[in-house]
């Protein structure tokens, strides 16, 4: 998913590319994660990513490549800065700039603590709460064709209640790691996690108005549409993407059919290694009240 080809100086083509299933475009992740990768291939390993700021500007198809364009802003003793634009028939579909540093592990530092909430070794994985629900003969036979493409997709979702009812609640915490083993490359950690870090994010908007893309009966308000505007992250101590690693995503505020979203994530052992912040296109519309015979 990260893989790019290298067609000329500062010029790298996409080599896959998802189309998660019922979206519009390309997985925004997917774009962020690549567009890392154009960047960092452009910097000396004494640097690393910061930070970087993106906006998505149009739908990516998944049919053709992307092509990115690496531009050097800045090369400085401590900073450096890159602008990215990724291409389809022409138009910019996304633009990132990235921020690299390079690394001074000394200095003070404070952090939000990590949450207290149960260890990943304690709940059921993904692919198991699934496995569960296509199993379940209470569960509809429309939803369980659904969950077996969300397994084949490795989707992430909750329990059956949470997706078809979910309580009110502005905040969401998750567990995720990279299957398999990646090497020691720090860069290729940033890129993975910068990949990852677009799932559920966005989601959590509706979560605060009891809605997911399952619950489309009852009194609260379905959603008919979802797509990221934008897309931030700041990167603050090493980590590995193979290792368990805590997402908390909470959404403080939506309205003119937005939603804004931030995210923290920490290492096992409780350091905050990565922040995010997401503002969407979240289009919620409340769902008809049958009359009262």
């Amino acid at each position: 998913m990260l893989d790019l080809e290298e067609i000329d100086k500062d010029l790298y083509r996409s080599k896959k590319l998802w189309l998660p299933m019922g979206a519009r475009g390309v997985f925004g992740g997917n774009v962020v994660g690549q567009a890392l990768v154009a960047a960092t291939n452009t910097v000396s390993n004494n640097y690393s990513v910061h930070s970087l700021h993106s906006y998505f500007l149009l739908p990516g198809d998944h049919s053709i490549p992307i092509l990115y364009h690496v531009e050097r802003l800045r090369d400085g003793k401590s900073y450096c800065t890159r602008t990215v634009t990724a291409k389809q028939r022409g138009k910019a579909i996304f633009v990132c700039t990235a921020s690299f540093q390079v690394p001074a592990p000394n200095a003070p530092s404070h952090q939000y603590p990590m949450p207290n909430v149960p260890h990943h070794s304690t709940l059921p994985s993904q692919e198991e709460l699934l496995k569960s629900m296509i199993d379940n003969p209470k569960v509809p036979e429309k939803f369980t064709e659904i969950l077996k493409l969300r397994l084949a997709e490795d989707t992430r979702t909750h329990s059956l209640k949470d997706i078809t009812n979910p309580p009110k609640r502005t905040e969401q915490t998750f567990w995720i790691k990279c299957k398999g083993k990646l090497g020691d490359a720090l860069a290729l950690h940033q890129c993975v996690v910068a990949y990852g870090s677009d799932h559920n994010l966005l989601g959590t908007v509706p979560l605060a108005h009891g809605a997911t893309w399952f619950s489309r009966l009852g009194p609260n308000p379905r959603i008919t549409m979802m797509a990221s505007l934008d897309h931030s992250m700041w990167f603050h101590s090493p980590f590995r993407a193979d290792e368990w690693m805590l997402y908390v995503c909470e959404s403080p505020r939506s309205g003119c059919d937005r939603g804004l979203t931030f995210g923290r994530i920490y290492k096992e052992d409780g350091t905050l290694a990565v922040s995010v912040a997401q503002e969407g296109v979240v289009r919620l519309r409340t769902n008809p009240v049958e009359p009262k015979l």
